[in-house]
């Protein structure tokens, strides 16, 4: 009889052959939990893959950092905000508002440039079609005014008001970018009440923003030198009427007698 078939009939019971197969069935079992551990694991990362959102686009961070910014300067006024703050707010570093905008005057614009674009939005999205020029005017000034004078916004025209003799490219750019937005919209419409014959104008661009500055006088008064409530709780139906009255006086027609 061979050793080997010798061994494979003797009882396992034996000393150093029972160790031998408990150790080797300990090290299987082991192996194969630790495997059935790693497939487990593995399972659960990819399904936390599958259900993880995509990172946002470019746009939607820019978004984000604006959001942020917008708080920190409504909490701490324009001399107390830093680049820190709005990292903080936003929950992301320094390194990346950098990236994006140059410095904290940069980051102001930006916040007022989309308050800004929002009120463009508002007077290219209004409904004008069949009004006549006073109703299409007087729907133009309410939309302005009431996106003007919400508390967040007059908020942060107090606040570019105030910064403006320190900071003049920082008016500069917030002039240019009104013009940019709201007159050019005001604008499209004059100039299209001009080839409908229901208005007269030598320059639609001129009166469209001589328009604006009738609109908004009042509420700069208000934004500069009154409380929070002189603005919130402003009734501007009657100034915005005077306004379009004044200005329909001069925009007319004249028909000879």
């Amino acid at each position: 009889m061979s050793v080997s078939r010798a061994m494979g009939k003797m009882p396992l019971s034996s000393g150093p052959y029972q160790r031998s197969a408990i150790l080797a069935k300990e090290n299987d079992t082991c192996h194969f939990c630790r495997m059935q551990d790693l497939r487990a694991s593995a399972d659960l990362r990819a399904a936390r893959k599958v259900g993880r959102p995509r990172r946002g686009t470019e746009a939607a961070r820019i978004d984000g950092l604006i959001n942020a910014a917008t708080q920190v300067f409504l909490r701490e006024g324009y001399g107390l905000a830093s680049i820190d703050k709005v990292a903080s707010e936003a929950g992301v570093s320094t390194r990346t508002i950098y990236e994006r905008f140059k410095n904290k005057a940069h980051l102001l614009v930006a916040v007022i440039r989309r308050l800004v674009d929002r009120m463009a939005t508002g007077i290219a999205g209004a409904d004008l079609e069949g009004l006549e020029p006073r109703a299409a005017l007087m729907l133009i000034a309410r939309t302005i005014i009431d996106r003007a004078s919400d508390r967040d916004s007059a908020a942060l025209f107090r606040i570019v008001a105030t910064e403006a003799h320190r900071f003049p490219e920082l008016a500069r750019q917030m002039r240019e970018n009104d013009k940019r937005c709201i007159d050019t919209a005001l604008a499209a419409y004059l100039k299209l009440e001009i080839k409908r014959g229901t208005m007269v104008l030598s320059d639609p661009d001129k009166a469209a923003g001589l328009f604006l500055h009738m609109v908004f006088s009042e509420l700069h008064d208000r934004w500069l030198f009154g409380p929070e409530e002189a603005v919130t709780n402003w009734d501007s139906n009657s100034h915005l009427n005077y306004v379009v009255d004044l200005f329909l006086l001069g925009a007319a027609p004249r028909h000879a007698p």
